[in-house]
């Protein structure tokens, strides 16, 4: 009985089972099942990505709230700006960071985003003195995209974020772009540099049919060019004692010529990297190059360094000052707080007459 059970089971080996329809064959014992696919696998414990560690000593996920100023909901990105302000990096790496990844909110529609914006610029200047003036171009050229937006509401906030520069990093705002800021305050509160009838027309035309918001703007506008003409033009040229240590100056008045500059780009305004095309036409006979040799036009705008006070006055009085005070003049008229706003900007533009001419 044993080989013939044993040859009974050597054959059921080679048996082939009869299949019913509609049946599946019987999987092996073991079968191990490999259908499943998996898109990523989720480590939480052994994450690549470091957090940064905020001033109050916690560490926060800066990434992840950075992504979020990019959410479509209003509140939401203003909410985030408020937290990473509440809890701003230590590190100068994260504050440049949140920087970088928040300016380009200065063109954001909100008002409520645009009022977390400011809180948490003013703050990051603050915290890391210097910081704004490393980005002062970025943080320019949005403030400029803002002043002539075509959204009433970014126009209306632009100048909140100029008021930083000019309260924190004057000197680094005045020497790059001043006459790209005084162009673009033209053309954010409707004016012309020309005197003509046609001009005139169009800016009565634009004050009449400005909305209540828009008033109260233009009032905030104000307010930031009367502070932007005093700083542009009303400072002082001597070095102040308080910013700059005595010991730089003990082996030689000038030896603060040759140590290393304190502004970044010192040479930026010789343009020695720059291609330009020069636009005006030589044979126009236009008010722009209607100008003499030693006039600047409004031609010579795009060409011209600010570098120096000289300069910017030359600025001022050659192209910018007789429509400054023409256009004020106004508004005076309107009274209201645009009216006040523009009279305290006319007293510093008096005043810089009476400095340009003491003996009158």
């Amino acid at each position: 009985m044993g080989p013939k059970k044993k040859k009974t089971e050597k054959q059921k080996d080679f048996i082939k089972p009869k299949l019913k329809v509609g049946k599946t064959k019987a999987k092996p014992e073991n079968y191990t099942d490999t259908s499943f696919t998996a898109r990523s696998i989720a480590l939480p414990t052994q994450s690549i990505r470091k957090k940064a560690e905020s001033a109050d000593g916690g560490d926060i996920d800066l990434e992840h709230y950075l992504s979020l100023t990019r959410h479509h909901s209003s509140s939401t990105r203003k909410e985030v700006l408020n937290y990473i302000e509440k809890h701003l990096p230590s590190n100068p790496r994260g504050l440049k960071e949140v920087v970088t990844r928040t300016i380009p909110l200065i063109t954001d529609q909100a008002g409520e985003v645009a009022t977390a914006l400011v809180s948490l610029l003013t703050a990051c200047g603050k915290k890391q003195p210097g910081l704004l003036e490393l980005h002062i171009r970025p943080i320019t050229l949005f403030i400029l995209s803002a002043m002539t937006h075509l959204q009433p509401s970014v126009r209306n906030n632009s100048t909140k974020y100029l008021a930083i520069l000019i309260e924190q990093v004057p000197e680094a705002l005045l020497t790059s772009s001043f006459s790209k800021i005084m162009k673009a305050y033209f053309g954010l509160l409707s004016w012309s540099l020309k005197n003509d009838s046609k001009s005139k027309s169009v800016a009565l035309t634009s004050s009449a049919s400005l909305s209540t918001v828009s008033k109260k703007a233009r009032a905030s506008h104000l307010n930031v060019l009367k502070n932007f003409l005093s700083a542009s033009l009303l400072q002082d040229e001597t070095i102040d004692a308080n910013n700059i240590s005595s010991e730089r100056y003990v082996t030689h008045p000038l030896s603060a010529k040759y140590l290393f500059p304190s502004t970044p780009q010192p040479y930026s305004h010789y343009k020695l990297f720059v291609q330009e095309i020069k636009k005006s036409n030589p044979f126009s006979l236009s008010e722009d190059n209607a100008g003499t040799d030693s006039t600047f036009t409004l031609s010579d705008l795009d060409t011209l360094s600010s570098e120096d006070l000289d300069t910017r006055q030359k600025i001022m009085i050659d192209i910018f000052l007789g429509p400054l005070q023409r256009n004020l003049k106004d508004i005076v008229k309107e009274a209201g707080d645009a009216g006040r706003e523009a009279n305290s900007c006319l007293q510093v533009l008096q005043d810089f007459s009476d400095k340009q001419n003491p003996s009158c």
